[in-house]
């Protein structure tokens, strides 16, 4: 019986959880305007290693526990605005020269 009940308040909770109030459905999903609901820009920061020049054997024993980490770190954003250029300019665009 306390298994039961146990199965039965997991499986509610997980239908609760589900249940994402956020959805827009109907005539708001039709006429969702998505350029008004701004977004924040994703940001990803990544720590690298240093750069080992091995080979042979040296390498393949290398423990990756004993690699240095390097002093920079590299942040990616993400650039979500959005481009209004059509035609032979959007064909033509070169998105590193912004």
């Amino acid at each position: 019986m306390k298994k039961l009940l146990f199965i039965v308040a997991v499986f509610i909770g997980f239908q609760t959880i589900a249940q994402n109030k956020k959805r827009v459905l109907g005539a708001e999903a039709k006429n969702y305007k998505y350029w008004e609901h701004k977004k924040a820009s994703t940001v990803i920061t990544l720590n690298t290693f240093k750069h080992v020049n091995l080979k042979g054997p040296e390498a393949k024993n290398l423990k990756i526990w004993e690699r240095k980490k390097s002093d920079t770190k590299i942040v990616l954003a993400r650039n979500t605005k959005i481009r209004k250029v059509t035609g032979p300019k959007a064909k033509n665009y070169k998105p590193w020269q912004d």
